[in-house]
């Protein structure tokens, strides 16, 4: 499975990269400061050096094929703890401290697994959806759910069919001690219809 993700991702990381490069080049540059600050500077040396291989679309897709296929979720094969990439081996966020921001995948059972992040941060929920979305191959066609809701913490549900399974993406916001907001994602890839997050 983990060589299907790696080959898979180098056709990802074409059909992503131009649309990522711009969001990480925004992400360095919203982090980087003061052109003058040397911090600054060494930071923003810092993510463009970074590089990891775990990509959040084949990361997905490698979820979502065992499930269509009905092969069972094994902790030992998906369970991850680190950096998840947008295809051409940058972060999909940076935290408020300007590092590359974490995630957990957790297999919950035989045929469900979550993916969120740990931290919020300069995350762009709505291109990670497209981009997992394009990924997978699914259109519009596919989405069965899509609820917004509004208040103090902005939250936002869609859930798509892939045909033998369901993908269910919550997005809410959520702000730090110093005021700055958020997004936290969940993405639960499951056999059955995923019930509402609690």
């Amino acid at each position: 499975m983990v060589s299907y993700c790696r080959l898979q991702c180098g056709r990802a990381a074409r059909g992503a990269a131009s649309l990522f490069i711009g969001l990480a080049v925004c992400a360095c540059s919203e982090n980087g400061g003061n052109a003058g600050d040397d911090s600054a500077s060494s930071l923003s040396a810092e993510q463009e050096e970074f590089h990891a291989d775990n990509d959040i679309a084949m990361t997905v897709r490698s979820i979502v094929d065992a499930i269509r296929v009905g092969e069972n979720l094994d902790t030992a094969d998906y369970n991850f703890n680190g950096v998840l990439t947008d295809g051409i081996g940058r972060p999909l966020y940076s935290t408020l401290q300007g590092h590359p921001g974490m995630w957990d995948v957790d297999v919950l059972s035989s045929s469900m697994a979550v993916i969120r992040n740990q931290e919020i941060g300069d995350l762009l929920p709505e291109d990670l959806e497209s981009y997992i979305i394009s990924n997978l191959n699914l259109t519009d066609a596919d989405l069965i759910d899509s609820l917004e809701y509004h208040g103090a913490m902005g939250a936002e549900t869609s859930v798509y069919d892939f045909g033998g399974g369901f993908l269910r993406l919550d997005t809410r916001t959520e702000s730090s001690a110093s005021g700055l907001e958020g997004a936290l994602v969940r993405i639960t890839a499951s056999r059955d219809l995923p019930s509402p997050r609690k």
